[in-house]
Parts: C-alpha cells; structure tokens; sequence
C-alpha cells in the first residue's frame, strides 16, 4: 500500500482495503495495517486467525475483517490498566474454550491422569540421569 501527496492510497497486488485498513499478504503472514502508517501488525499464516484471514479474504468477509481491525486498533491504541487486561484475558479465555475443536485443546487433565503423567516423567528422568551417571557423564 502507498499512499500518494494527495491523500490517495493505491493497493499492491494482493491488498484488500476495509475501511481505514489494509490486509496485505506476505508469504507466511498476513499485514494489517491503519492507511495513516501508524499502526502495523504481523499475524502469522499458521495461527488460527491467519487461517481465517486467508479464507476470508478470498471469500469476502469484509464485516470481520474491518471488525478484526477495528478491535487491533482499539487494543494497541489504548493504555490498558488491570481491569482492561482481565477482562481481555476472561474474554480470550471463553472464546478459545467457545471453539475447543477449532484450537485442538482438550480439557483439563484429572488430578490422578496429572499425578501419573508427572510420575512417568520422573521416573523417566531419573532413569536418564542414572544412565548418565554409569557412564561416566555426571
């Protein structure tokens, strides 16, 4: 994107412009940022939002991309006291828990699969250092 004397911005092949934002396509990521240059933000293709911002800049979707862009905005713009990042953090929490499947997770371990799968790995630890130790490493 540039943006000439006059105030026109011109796209380069591949940009997508929503609103006061341009989605710019790099090859391992996605580039949003505000027409003014004042804000700039890398996603990268392999997270869950690059994914979407892939399919739905070939499919349209301008109302979530200038929505993405808008809250981006709002978030590096503002000055965030604890309140603002707990409540982000509570939101992020139930979004992500929202849409288990879409992030692959899982819920939570039991107390007992926790302890087993901590014991296992000390045992195997244990084993490693022990081995190490016959050979003359430790």
């Amino acid at each position: 994107m540039k943006v000439t004397k006059k105030g026109k911005v011109k796209l380069e092949t591949g940009d997508r412009r929503v609103g006061n934002f341009v989605y710019h396509r790099e090859k391992a990521h996605y580039k949003l940022q505000d027409i003014g240059g004042l804000m700039s933000l890398r996603v990268s293709n392999t997270l869950m939002a690059g994914v979407m911002m892939s399919e739905i800049m070939d499919d349209g979707g301008e109302n979530f991309l200038g929505n993405y862009a808008a809250t981006m905005w709002n978030l590096i713009c503002c000055v965030p006291d604890i309140e603002l990042m707990t409540d982000v953090h509570k939101a992020v929490t139930a979004c992500l828990n929202r849409h288990k499947d879409l992030y692959g997770l899982k819920d939570d371990l039991s107390a007992e699969e926790d302890a087993k799968i901590l014991r296992e790995e000390m045992e195997l630890h244990e084993a490693e250092v022990e081995a190490r130790k016959e050979e003359g490493l430790e």
